[in-house]
């Protein structure tokens, strides 16, 4: 039988045994329970927090912020999207039997394509954070691919239209009298120009020269600034412009929010917000290169594009899996979108023209400048009748837009347009009146970008794909981690393993070297060292097996 512990303990004050105890309880049954329960709280904490913040969303945000020098920033600035133009031109075949009264229709040829490459810059990039919004001026350069082209256009020969001819005369039939239509009937005669002409389409595209277009800029400087006419030369004149974007709404983020300080177009008719329509409002529409996030698919995207000088209806088709594993929004034009019952139509109050095509000569110096579908899709019936040759495709001409919904990132994009020619005669200048009243198409353009490039895929991927079940992954994991340990802890800390016991007199103890010795050990001055001694030896954990029992049950 061990006396002396039993002998020292009892020996001890009151105060002492109870000090004893409460450190034998806490270091033997609490402080792992009590480890346990904190940990376990903390982690379940931390994922309940992870999961309510939704840290995913939070870094995007971050990373989205248009700061200088940021991913946003940089793509705003320098686009590193791949956008191509072909260009298809319409090809006379039968100029001279239609003229003559031969034919009753002209019979056209599609001549394409002409692929280009723009390659856009937003210059003078400027961000107010006070205002929410950035300031830009957009810079579009087109670049010829004739490797990738059907040829090039310096060595293909056309018969089209006389542009500039139809444009002059029509305009003076729409602005001036009866003697200055004759005046101006008898000078074109003399200068020698035909209602149709045999070119090169680099002519057409880029411009040729033609007496009418070179006195008209000598006499009208400030209205005609340029010496000759071609379509893609006009549509892709070096202007300058400014372009204001909103960044704080978050349902309009990223839509203009002024062009050349205006909310509207002037040359659709635009004088003040009230009194404007959805023909000339700019503000609250989108260029494409960056759309809202959380984008409602309920609402029209209205679509802008200088050049075409007009707003655009989007509407949604369907949602669907993109090949990159994430969905998308499929946007397409609205098919009434060049129709005059559109509510995105202009108003037109004289010379309107038929139905399907969209007047733009206010943008272009008064030229009766019309755009349309390809292949005149889905416009009035008689114009079509007076061409043979066009091959509609609702599939290939449609114009489409998709959508990354969520951050609202641009997938794919492709706008078709047809730009034609509207011809009116006046009775004093008779040169155009084979063409009376008829829209003379002149070309087709296919803007379009097929994918978006690597680094955007990379991070939708990451964001989209990747990063939502590692998260959630990781949130169950701590949250399943700190129940255990907090329900362990909390299970000890309920019901212990360990009893604090008194020990007997009478209760005979295996014999155990180190009591024994601690006993017979002279090295014990008082009572008070030996119950210290008591102390360290009753603060034995469970794990520690090579210490045989020191106390018993009773």
């Amino acid at each position: 039988m061990v006396v002396g512990a039993k002998k020292a303990i009892q020996h001890v004050p009151s105060k002492g045994k109870i000090s004893i105890r409460k450190l034998q309880s806490f270091t033997v049954k609490k402080r792992q329970s009590v480890i346990r329960v904190v940990y376990g709280s903390l982690l379940v904490i931390f994922s309940v927090v992870l999961a309510a913040i939704n840290p995913i969303e939070v870094f995007t945000n971050w990373y989205l912020d248009i700061q200088e020098g940021k991913f946003i920033y940089r793509m705003w600035q320098n686009p590193t999207y791949e956008v191509f133009s072909d260009v298809y031109i319409f090809n006379y075949t039968n100029t001279e039997e239609y003229l003559n009264g031969d034919a009753t229709q002209f019979e056209i040829d599609e001549i394409g394509p002409f692929k280009f490459q723009e390659l856009r810059t937003n210059e003078n990039m400027t961000v107010n954070k006070e205002l929410g919004v950035m300031t830009m001026n957009p810079k579009i350069v087109l670049k010829f691919l004739p490797e990738r082209s059907v040829a090039h256009y310096k060595d293909v020969k056309i018969m089209v239209p006389n542009i500039a001819l139809i444009a002059i005369s029509t305009l003076l039939a729409d602005h001036m009298g009866y003697f200055a239509n004759v005046g101006a009937y008898y000078s074109i005669s003399a200068l020698g120009s035909k209602l149709f002409m045999n070119m090169t389409a680099e002519g057409l595209l880029w411009g040729y020269d033609d007496p009418i277009v070179t006195i008209a800029s000598r006499l009208l400087p400030g209205w005609i600034d340029f010496g000759k006419i071609g379509i893609m030369d006009r549509f892709y004149a070096q202007r300058k412009e400014e372009v204001e974007v909103e960044l704080r709404n978050k349902s309009q983020r990223y839509s203009i929010k002024s062009w050349n300080k205006l909310p509207g177009l002037p040359e659709q008719g635009y004088t003040d917000w009230n009194t404007s329509i959805l023909c000339n409002r700019v503000k609250g529409t989108y260029e494409g290169l960056m759309l809202p996030p959380s984008i409602d698919k309920s609402l029209d995207l209205p679509v802008f594009r200088k050049q075409a000088c007009r707003v655009y209806p989007f509407i949604f088709q369907e949602e669907r899996k993109s090949q990159y594993g994430f969905n998308l929004y499929r946007y397409i034009m609205d098919e009434a979108a060049f129709n005059n019952t559109s509510p995105y139509a202009c108003t037109c109050n004289s010379n309107c023209l038929p139905d399907g095509f969209v007047d733009i000569s206010s943008c272009y110096y008064g030229f009766p400048i019309a755009l349309s579908k390809p292949h005149y899709m889905d416009t009035d019936l008689e114009q079509q009748s007076f061409f043979k040759g066009f091959k509609q495709d609702r599939q290939k001409h449609m114009s489409v837009v998709e959508i990354e919904p969520i951050l609202g990132v641009p997938l794919a994009v492709t706008t078709n347009i047809q730009v034609n020619i509207a011809v009116r005669t006046s009775s004093g200048n008779p040169i155009t009146k084979p063409l009376k009243d008829k829209v003379m198409p002149i070309l087709w353009l296919s803007l379009y970008c097929k994918e978006p490039p690597p680094e955007v895929i990379y991070l939708l991927n990451l964001r989209l794909v990747i990063a939502p079940p590692l998260v959630i992954t990781l949130e169950v994991i701590l949250f399943i981690v700190g129940l255990l340990l907090g329900v362990q802890g909390g299970q000890r800390l309920w019901k212990p393993k360990y009893k604090l016991v008194n020990t007997k007199e009478n209760i005979k103890r295996r014999k155990s070297s180190v009591i024994l010795n601690m006993s017979d050990n002279n090295g014990f001055i008082d009572d008070q060292e030996l119950a210290k001694e008591a102390v360290s030896l009753l603060a034995i954990t469970e794990e520690d097996g090579r210490i045989p029992d020191l106390l018993l049950n009773e």
